[in-house]
């Protein structure tokens, strides 16, 4: 098979060149020639087979590491006028004896669902990338009427009776490749979005989309698929769900960029960006506006090389509130944590330092009840420890619950606020607004305060 298959190739490679040059002619003739990349890769396909021709313009003697595809046979190396050899196929290095142009060749099997991802090798001559952009030709000999979809804008699109060329100038990574199939599609600038043929994307779905894609590179987006998976560049959607689209990506990202392996956080990250009722995304939700979780998301979404996820997430909610907080790094399940920011701030009453800092929890300011009452002079008496706390102010006493809403004023009617108190690191804290209404208080600090919406 393969003594038939090299002649093959062969072939195909003459009659490629051929044609290149004509199809260069036409375009040229039409519009000007951008200028050439420094390196050019063609994709011929026939009979289920992807057969890869690298041309480097110009490197340098030496060797070189190349990194190749997981199912990559077959590579080959030549120079035109000296020789190139490869040392091994499966951690190949290149051979090359004097600088110059270099081509570059493997095969690959057709994927069984005719979408390409692992297919490119890099070039690396002292763990250094060589080139990093390219420009793209697919030949297909199979399917001439199927197109192929590659998330890139096209220079060119030619259908001949037993060909389809297809040309892509100016790529910068290795994007996926796909046959359409039956699927309908919606091109939204340079990315594809399939979806099952036959059926309308909601105008809703299109905005989710349009917002996701905001700020990323292209990519193929496939809808209505059974799972939901997610690479860089391209993302199966279970059904229609943007959310679940969403959330996969961040995950998968600071999967990539975390030193440990599979860290228990990744969980609670997807369960708060599709808005899951665990108790840990339950804080973040009720702790962040619409605007500074998108905020969290993008920072996620710029992180590098992180050493503790934990300390990551927490750094990231800090910048983006504004307050530190210390929630993934303390939390130990199953104890109920709460998720507040902590604002180094003077309070005063009346001029009076009462606190040196105020805590903010579900978006409202909470001050430290046994500095208050030390300060001020009120009696604060712990009944039931962590949970019933019991204040004396002049002429009332307030017996307050923690995490609750509703309180007893003089043993004999009731209140109702906030969560009036809450606990933080073993201490009750009150909320600032609750408290000036139950306590003839005027707090300010030492700008004037204002509240997180």
């Amino acid at each position: 098979m393969k003594r038939i298959w090299i002649p093959l190739i062969l072939l195909f490679s003459v009659s490629t060149l051929m044609l290149l040059y004509q199809w260069d002619r036409a375009e040229a003739g039409s519009e000007k020639v951008s200028k050439l990349q420094d390196l050019e890769i063609s994709m011929t396909v026939k009979e289920n087979q992807l057969h890869f021709a690298y041309t480097y313009e110009q490197v340098k003697a030496g060797i070189y590491t190349l990194e190749i595809p997981e199912k990559a046979t077959e590579i080959v190396c030549s120079q035109k006028e000296s020789p190139c050899r490869i040392t091994n196929q499966k951690n190949p290095e290149m051979i090359l004896e004097m600088e110059g142009e270099v081509f570059v060749d493997y095969t690959m099997p057709m994927p069984e669902n005719e979408v390409i991802n692992d297919w490119m090798i890099k070039l690396k001559k002292d763990d250094r990338v060589m080139h990093s952009t390219f420009s793209l030709t697919i030949q297909d000999f199979d399917e001439v009427k199927d197109p192929w979809l590659v998330p890139s804008k096209k220079q060119s699109d030619i259908q001949m009776e037993n060909l389809h060329y297809y040309k892509f100038p100016s790529i910068n990574e290795p994007l996926p490749m796909a046959r359409k199939g039956e699927a309908s599609l919606w091109h939204v600038g340079n990315s594809i979005v399939t979806y099952e043929a036959g059926t309308e994307l909601a105008a809703s779905v299109k905005q989710e989309i349009q917002n996701f894609l905001e700020g990323m590179g292209p990519v193929l987006i496939q809808l209505d698929q059974s799972v939901t998976k997610v690479s860089s560049n391209h993302m199966k959607v279970e059904g229609r769900d943007i959310e679940e689209l969403q959330a996969e990506y961040v995950v998968d990202h600071l999967r990539k960029v975390t030193a440990e392996a599979n860290p228990w956080e990744l969980k609670v990250v997807k369960n708060i960006f599709t808005r899951n009722n665990s108790l840990m995304a339950s804080e973040v939700a009720a702790s962040l506006t619409k605007d500074e979780l998108m905020m969290w998301k993008e920072r996620l979404l710029q992180a590098e090389n992180i050493k503790d996820l934990g300390v990551y997430l927490d750094e990231a909610l800090s910048t983006v509130f504004g307050a530190e907080t210390s929630f993934f790094r303390n939390y130990e399940a199953p104890t109920e944590d709460n998720l507040y920011f902590v604002e180094s701030r003077h309070v005063f009453n009346h001029g009076q330092l009462v606190s040196d800092r105020i805590v903010h929890y579900h978006g409202s300011p909470y001050l430290a009840l046994p500095d208050l009452s030390r300060v001020l002079n009120y009696k604060l008496t712990e009944i039931e420890k962590s949970k019933v706390y019991l204040l004396e102010v002049p002429g009332k006493e307030y017996r307050f619950y923690v995490d609750q809403p509703t309180f007893i004023v003089n043993n004999e009617s009731f209140g109702m606020g906030q969560k009036v108190l809450v606990m933080v690191e073993d201490s009750p804290f009150i909320n600032w607004h609750d408290l000036q209404e139950l306590v003839d208080i005027n707090l300010t600090t030492g700008s004037d305060f204002e509240q997180k919406k």
